[in-house]
């Protein structure tokens, strides 16, 4: 049995429930708090899987992902070639020498 203490007396059940059901009467909302509750809603009653924004975020994420995969291809070519100069004038000198001869008039 639920017992709850009001002011030293403890009520049963029964009469917990008979207060709760005088006391708490439902009441019909506002109806300019509803206009302020539904524009406050971005979707509401199944708005959909793809609304605009999400279709302007899907692309700017995969724009800004093909940027930067691009750059790294970049980068990656580029020390690519910079290991082959190196390694070619690593074999240029190693085999022929080369001599500079500097002149004046």
């Amino acid at each position: 049995m639920m017992e709850a203490e009001q002011g030293g007396k403890k009520i049963d059940r029964k009469q917990l429930e008979a207060w709760l059901a005088q006391v708490l009467v439902p009441v019909e909302p506002n109806p300019l708090f509803l206009r302020r509750l539904r524009a406050r809603l971005v979707t509401y009653q199944g708005g959909g899987l793809f609304s605009g924004w999400m279709m302007v975020v899907v692309l700017a994420t995969a724009l800004l992902l093909a940027i930067t995969s691009l750059g790294l291809f970049i980068r990656f070519l580029l020390g690519w070639f910079n290991l082959i100069g190196l390694i070619g004038r690593k074999k240029r000198r190693s085999v022929d020498p080369q001599t500079v001869t500097v002149t004046t008039r």
